[in-house]
């Protein structure tokens, strides 16, 4: 017969994978909050501009502060939306008129002019039709159309979730600390009022820095891409900013379609121009951003915002992308900022607990 303690471990068990399964179904409502908290942390600095705004006594209210930032964010966006839209539409009727055959032939003849040297003796013609094969189906916009448009209706559910769940998020900016309180023992009230406050701080400047930091490789590489007059320099720029927030291989990604992109463009301004020389120097913009995103940006949002070495930074985010993937490593650096928190609270008297939380 089992025992008492034997029967409390297996419905221990049990409501484990109850709360597993429960979670997994409520996934899309998880990412939505979770989109909904990145908003409201980005957002919480305008909250307190606009707070310092007065008229002799009166001050704007919080419902209608949370409705201007929000605004001002979906005007943002939709701006963005509506110059980009035309550019892709463009681009991708250019990608579906690619003729592969024709590009590996002007690449084939580039390449015969190149020194002996600079030539691996190896199949190259099979290695660069592979690789000119893989860019074009990856970039074939055409074959994810249906799926895109089937997924219109669930994305402005989510749009309209990520929002709703913001504005709340904004308006009663104690809700959260609220609930979190009412969960907490008593004993342990203020040490989870400290985390929660030193977490809403650390994130906020972490997620302003990641969107400074976008913003720094859209600029730098929309601005060189210009002046070598590439086409569509801007929504390069956007593309290799975007996957700029994957870590280590995210700006390979981005540099590699935005390469493809440059080239297809520059093809059908100019069918004659040596493709090989211009994509040489078209990489110039993705080198120098790089550089200054690996020696300036990132040590600054990481030293600054989560207060964390470098090193100690990469060693994270590779375990995190083993465990996880690309997704692991978007949410490597905020998950473990949020347990360093923690640990600095609740287990300080450990050496090792002190030596990586000295400096929050």
């Amino acid at each position: 017969m089992l025992s008492t303690k034997n029967i409390r471990l297996i419905l221990g068990f049990l409501g484990l994978i109850l709360l597993g399964y429960i979670l997994w179904n409520v996934r899309l409502m998880i990412y939505s909050f979770f989109a909904a908290t990145i908003v409201a942390f980005i957002a919480r600095p305008l909250m307190r501009v606009l707070g310092a705004v007065r008229i002799k006594q009166w001050q704007l209210p919080n419902a209608l502060r949370a409705g201007l930032v929000l605004a001002l964010i979906i005007g943002v966006v939709t701006g963005i939306i509506r110059f980009m839209a035309p550019i892709v539409v463009h681009q991708a009727d250019i990608l579906s008129q690619i003729d592969t055959n024709g590009i590996l032939l002007r690449i084939q003849a580039e390449l015969a002019n190149l020194p002996n040297w600079l030539v691996a003796d190896t199949d190259v013609s099979s290695m660069i039709q592979e690789e000119v094969n893989q860019l074009i189906n990856v970039s074939d916009v055409g074959s994810y159309i249906g799926s895109i448009l089937g997924g219109i209706s669930s994305t402005l559910i989510g749009l309209f979730s990520i929002l709703f769940i913001s504005f709340f998020l904004l308006k009663d900016g104690q809700i959260m600390d609220q609930i979190i309180a009412s969960l907490s023992p008593e004993k342990y009230l203020s040490k989870v009022n400290t985390i929660v406050l030193e977490t809403k701080d650390l994130l906020s400047r972490y997620f302003i820095g990641v969107l400074a930091q976008i913003t720094v490789i859209i600029l730098v590489i929309s601005i060189g891409l210009s002046i070598l007059d590439v086409q569509n320099a801007l929504l390069i720029g956007v593309i290799a900013g975007v996957f700029n927030i994957i870590p280590y291989v995210g700006p390979l990604m981005g540099a590699g379609i935005g390469l493809l992109l440059a080239a297809t463009s520059q093809l059908e301004v100019s069918p004659d121009a040596a493709l090989f020389g211009f994509l040489m120097s078209a990489i110039i913009p993705f080198v120098v951003a790089q550089l200054l995103d690996n020696f300036v940006l990132q040590p600054l949002i990481f030293s600054k915002s989560v207060k964390a070495h470098p090193l100690e930074i990469f060693m994270v985010i590779l375990a995190a992308g083993s465990l996880g993937g690309i997704v692991g490593m978007i949410i490597a650096v905020p998950t473990y900022s949020f347990i360093r928190i923690i640990a600095k609270e609740f287990f300080n008297g450990y050496k090792i607990v002190q030596g990586l939380t000295k400096d929050l």
